[in-house]
């Protein structure tokens, strides 16, 4: 389901937008109680067959109330959106995308005692959009770099004010005014090109193929993917309760570990407001962090940091 806006003369005042997120929230939390205590009944095994059905219910309940919230507040992803695409709506999609994403873990992370939700929400949205801007326009420049890199350029604004437009640069001159070492200013100004993989490259004799083309083929093959599934099977007890609420959606909703029939990436984004890729990115994210091997503990499962030899 796509995430649309409310027209704009029917647009709530702040006050109503923020009365609506606390008893949105305040249905969520019901809910989260009612899980927490179902789950760990199912886990002690303590459940019959109609309790699980609850379970189910509730399950869905709780996803559709998360998707309520994402589309009355998607309004703060789309004016950060805006700063990036004023000029050029060429990249909307995958910034709004990335935005999805960090509202998506606002919500899973919201403490109504620490403020209201569009300040709690502000700094994941900024960080999912940032990473998909820099990624989409400056891919190489990390992502410190890119956080001074409008310092940086105000810096240079400056500098040739004062200078001239003819004027040599004068690393060291802008890294005084931005706050920052010399060597950051020579990644940003002087930051090479990079290819797309859709170039064409070719010699003479040679048939002209793509640099993406070239490319060994990532994709897991049928051995992989059932011994995968059973590998997520075992794990649901112990590895899925140590990923994000995020990426504990998307591996149930793909492999079906919820007796659920598996779901495509493009239906899980379609419910989560998500691009296909953006639900493919945590779906790796998550399947590499069941890697890792886990251990129990008096105090519970723990993973174990680094990989597994």
């Amino acid at each position: 389901m796509d995430i649309e806006q409310p027209a704009r003369g029917e647009r709530p005042t702040a006050d109503e937008f923020r009365t609506r997120n606390d008893e949105l929230f305040a249905r969520r939390h019901e809910l989260q109680e009612r899980l927490t205590a179902l789950r760990a009944r199912a886990d002690t095994g303590e459940i019959d067959m109609l309790s699980e059905l609850v379970l189910r219910r509730v399950e869905r309940e709780f996803d559709d109330l998360t998707l309520e919230i994402m589309i009355a507040n998607f309004g703060l992803v789309r004016r950060y959106v805006t700063m990036f695409t004023s000029k050029s709506s060429e990249h909307i999609e995958d910034f709004e995308s990335a935005g999805k994403v960090g509202l998506l873990w606002a919500i899973a992370s919201y403490d109504p005692n620490r403020g209201p939700f569009a300040s709690w929400a502000f700094k994941p949205i900024q960080r999912e959009v940032l990473r998909a801007v820099r990624d989409a326009d400056h891919p190489n420049l990390n992502p410190g770099d890119f956080e001074k890199r409008p310092a940086i350029l105000a810096a240079e604004r400056a500098f040739l004010e004062e200078a001239g437009p003819d004027a040599p640069t004068d690393h060291a001159d802008i890294a005084r005014r931005a706050g920052v070492t010399e060597a950051q200013v020579r990644r940003v100004l002087d930051a090479p090109r990079l290819d797309s993989l859709h170039t064409v490259a070719g010699g003479p004799g040679e048939d002209d193929v793509a640099w993406e083309d070239r490319l060994p083929d990532s994709a897991p093959s049928i051995e992989d993917e059932v011994l995968l599934r059973f590998d997520l099977r075992a794990l649901s007890s112990r590895g899925l309760p140590l990923l994000d609420p995020r990426e504990r959606y998307v591996l149930t909703r793909r492999f079906g570990l919820d007796g659920e029939p598996e779901q495509a990436l493009r239906v899980i984004g379609e419910r989560l407001g998500l691009s296909r890729e953006g639900v493919r990115q945590i779906q790796q994210k998550a399947l590499a962090k069941l890697l890792q091997p886990v251990v129990e503990t008096p105090e519970g499962a723990r993973r174990i940091e680094g990989r597994a030899g």
